[in-house]
C-alpha cells in the first residue's frame, strides 16, 4: 500500500489553519523603453568598491575621489574612447536623439533650432556619472545583497568543487524628458568583475 494513499490515513481531517502572504515592491513594466547594454567593463573588486561603494555598505558615488582620479575615470566615462556596444563605438548623444526621432517618428531636422541646441547642450556636458545628478539615485542594493546574490548563484562541478561565478553588476542610468511620447532611454552599465 502506498503511504500516500487515502486509505492509509483514516478518518483524516484536512483543517485549513492559515494563509500566509509577503507582499513585495510593485514591479514597474518598462518594456517601452529604450535600454542599452553597453560592452562588459572589467574591474577589480577593489576598484569597483571603491567607485561604487566607497562608504561600505550603500552604494554611493564619492565625486571628490573617482572624479578627480585620472585612473578611476574610464570606468565611470560614457565617452566614445572607452564606451562600446557590441565593438562600436558608443556615442550617448547619437543614441538619445535617434531614440526621440524614433519615438515621435520624425527627423531631427523637425526639432525647433532651440531644443536641438539644448539637447546637445545639455548631453554633451555629460562625459560619464560624476556629471548626472546624483542625489536622484532611485534604488540600489547594499554590498551586502551583491555578495548573497554571488554567493547564492555559486555552482558545484561533479567532483563537489565549487566554481565561482563571473558577477557583472550592473549600474543603470535612466534619461528621461517630459516631452510626451518619448520614452526613457537606459544606458547599463556592465562591470564585469574579474577578481572574485
Amino acid at each position: 500500500m502506498n503511504c500516500c494513499d487515502e486509505k492509509c490515513v483514516p478518518n483524516k481531517v484536512l483543517i485549513d489553519i492559515a494563509v500566509l502572504c509577503q507582499e513585495y515592491t510593485k514591479i514597474d513594466v518598462s518594456c517601452d523603453d529604450h535600454i542599452t547594454n553597453l560592452d562588459e567593463i572589467p574591474i577589480t573588486l577593489e576598484m569597483f568598491k571603491s567607485i561604487f561603494y566607497p562608504y561600505s555598505e550603500n552604494f554611493g558615488l564619492n565625486k571628490d575621489y573617482v572624479c578627480c582620479d585620472e585612473e578611476i575615470s574610464p570606468y565611470v566615462s560614457f565617452l566614445p574612447n572607452y564606451r562600446t556596444v557590441n565593438c562600436k563605438k558608443f556615442y550617448l548623444l547619437e543614441q538619445i536623439f535617434s531614440n526621440i526621432e524614433s519615438d515621435l517618428n520624425i527627423s531631427r531636422n523637425c526639432f525647433t533650432v532651440e531644443s536641438r541646441v539644448e539637447l546637445t547642450s545639455e548631453i554633451l556636458n555629460i562625459n560619464g556619472l560624476c556629471d548626472l545628478n546624483f542625489c536622484s539615485v532611485l534604488t540600489s542594493l547594499t554590498w551586502s545583497n551583491i555578495l548573497d546574490i554571488i554567493n547564492n548563484y555559486q555552482k558545484v562541478d561533479k567532483k563537489c568543487h565549487i566554481i565561482n561565478v563571473i558577477p557583472i553588476c550592473v549600474v543603470s542610468v535612466v534619461f528621461k524628458t517630459p516631452t510626451p511620447g518619448v520614452k526613457n532611454t537606459i544606458i547599463k552599465l556592465n562591470y564585469r568583475i574579474i577578481d572574485i
